[in-house]
């Protein structure tokens, strides 16, 4: 009898396949989190690579804490602080963060597909990984820094990919998403204004009614996509119609 054998790679995606939310195994109850921060003080509260999912932890004020690596598929944390948190590597999926605040957050390599992130304050964070079908409606990326550490990225951790998201009515002003896929992302009425948005693929992406005045758009594509009624086009660059 022949085995073959199996990659590592091979058997992590199909982990992931068969683990898919809602499978959740917290290692900490809401109680127990409260506890550790309050015990932190003024110190960074320590959760990484804990396994969070599932639980609902709206509300709380995570203090800077440290979720490097943190498995938060599935958790509810609605209005919840995590100003200045760390979220590297963090699992995201199907989280609910409507109206928290996440601004100065690092969520570099972050999995957060699927994530409702509508209302959420993510002014001046860093933030690159899988974000396919994310809802971002009128959510705050003020000045968030969502590009490559490289000119051209191609280890998967410094892409992001923000597929079919909703970014309606959001914020985006001096943000920089340079290489970031965006196909079929819905920008309606969202304020592009001095944005980077170079090398970014806009295909079959609706941006009726966007404001982009003095955001830079060179070498982005715009296959299909809806650029109706946009605002401040004569003063966008490489913005063709």
């Amino acid at each position: 009898m022949q085995f073959r054998s199996v990659s590592y790679c091979a058997l992590l995606g199909l982990y992931f396949a068969l683990c898919e939310p809602p499978c959740f195994a917290a290692e900490l109850s809401r109680e127990d989190v409260v506890a550790i921060i309050a015990e932190a003080g003024a110190q960074r509260p320590k959760f990484a690579k804990k396994d969070l999912s599932g639980l609902d932890l709206s509300g709380i004020d995570f203090n800077k804490a440290d979720l490097f690596s943190a498995n938060l598929d599935g958790a509810k944390l609605i209005a919840a602080r995590l100003i200045g948190a760390n979220l590297n590597l963090a699992r995201l999926r199907n989280v609910n963060l409507q109206n928290a605040d996440l601004s100065g957050a690092s969520l570099y390599g972050v999995v957060m597909e699927n994530a409702d992130l509508s209302g959420a304050d993510l002014s001046s964070s860093r933030v690159t990984g899988l974000l396919n079908n994310v809802n971002l409606t009128g959510a705050n990326l003020n000045k968030a820094n969502l590009g490559p550490n490289s000119g051209s990225p191609r280890k998967r951790f410094d892409k992001l990919e923000m597929n079919n998201a909703i970014l309606n009515n959001a914020d985006l002003r001096g943000a920089n998403f340079n290489h970031a896929l965006m196909r079929n992302t819905s920008l309606n009425k969202a304020d592009l204004s001095g944005g980077q948005f170079i090398w970014v693929d806009f295909s079959g992406a609706n941006l009726e009614g966007a404001t982009i005045s003095g955001a830079d758009f060179r070498s982005a594509k715009f296959g299909g996509a809806n650029v109706n009624n946009v605002s401040g086009a004569d003063k966008a660059l490489g913005f063709k119609q």
